[in-house]
């Protein structure tokens, strides 16, 4: 069983999205695993392709970047050479999480800068310099649930880092996902279920930085096979499929024909 499948939200009251931002405790802030090698060779490959946009940064980033690559080494983790590489990319690289930079403004707290490898249907050059209502505009319910809340939140954060996470049932199991297809995935028969059909998560660190007005962003993605979360937590799953609201099951990114899919695929496999 993969571990972190026990720290997936499968409740089903409450809104479709919420903060359940946590105090990190003995859990570590950054971590290795088994793919440790493999993805931060990927993200080395990735930084090579000037085809490939995953690492931006706005002007005057420099000390709060600093400070990160400074925290990731007291984590005692290996930073890879300089190689005159901005100290907020080579952090990044040095790293499986992806790192963001949000400051303080009059404007509210900006997306600054990001070193950004395996995004989860999205694009560092459509965020970058924008204030957190409209970094998340995709997110359907946010101005609603979250805006609020994650300015406040953001206004009262301190030093010692806490932690979040979301999931969402994808086909493509890719790390590097940044292009948002039109027509959504495509419908997974339910046969084929337990091996195309992927959990992709992302486990969420923030913290604010020993230099004003910052906070570091992290982003973890971790993913498995849809058939792995159902066989740790059938129980909770099949409550969740069958029991959680439609707006619910949208920002999993699951359509209708691909839920009677997955449904089938319980039935035959209880």
């Amino acid at each position: 069983m993969v571990d972190w499948l026990e720290e997936i939200d499968l409740g089903v009251t409450g809104p479709p999205v919420s903060m359940g931002v946590r105090k990190i405790g003995e859990r570590p802030w950054l971590f290795l695993d088994d793919h440790t090698k493999s993805e931060l060779a990927l993200k080395a490959k990735l930084s090579e392709d000037p085809k490939r946009e995953v690492f931006l940064t706005q002007p005057g980033t420099q000390e709060a970047s600093e400070c990160v690559l400074s925290l990731i080494s007291q984590a005692g983790i290996d930073l890879i050479p300089e190689n005159n590489l901005h100290p907020l990319e080579r952090a990044g690289l040095s790293v499986q999480e992806d790192l963001c930079l949000i400051q303080h403004s009059s404007r509210g707290w900006i997306f600054e800068a990001a070193s950004l490898c395996f995004p989860s249907l999205w694009k560092l050059s459509e965020k970058i310099g924008k204030n957190m209502t409209a970094v998340h505009g995709p997110v359907e319910d946010y101005p609603e649930f979250l805006e609020k809340k994650v300015d406040g939140f953001f206004d009262r954060i301190g030093q010692d880092p806490v932690w979040r996470r979301n999931w969402f049932i994808h086909s493509d199991s890719r790390l590097h996902q940044p292009n948002r297809s039109t027509e959504g995935d495509p419908v997974i028969a339910s046969g084929e279920i337990g091996e195309k059909l992927f959990v992709r998560s992302e486990r969420q660190t923030l913290r604010a930085l020993h230099v004003s007005g910052w906070i570091l962003f992290t982003i973890r993605v971790q993913q498995t096979p849809l058939k792995n979360l159902i066989g740790a937590r059938r129980e909770d799953f099949n409550n969740w499929i069958y029991n959680a609201s439609e707006s619910h099951h949208r920002h999993k990114a699951l359509r209708k024909e691909q839920l009677e899919e997955i449904r089938s695929f319980l039935g035959r496999n209880h």
